[in-house]
């Protein structure tokens, strides 16, 4: 389980790099996000996707989420007073 969700977010976070590469004119591989697409289309991409899918479904796993952001807001609230 940890390895589609590891999976789906580093092709997630692969995605948001490659939007921002410029591509040569004269280049005749493959992109990045061309790859990308290539591997989320096969059956192991799309077994790890579903995977990943499921265990967003979890409420555990939900609540983990919710946690993480939660302690997130609390570390960028401007407003908040130190030491409390």
């Amino acid at each position: 389980m940890k390895k589609s969700i590891l999976f789906f977010l580093t092709c997630l976070f692969a995605l948001s790099c490659a939007s921002s590469e410029s591509k040569d004119a004269g280049s005749n591989e493959p992109g990045l996000v061309d790859k990308l697409i290539e591997k989320a289309n096969s059956e192991e991409g799309q077994k790890a996707i579903q995977m990943g899918k499921e265990k967003l479904q979890d409420p555990a796993t939900q609540e983990k989420i919710k946690g993480m952001m939660s302690k997130d807001k609390k570390k960028k609230d401007p407003t908040a007073i130190p030491g409390q």
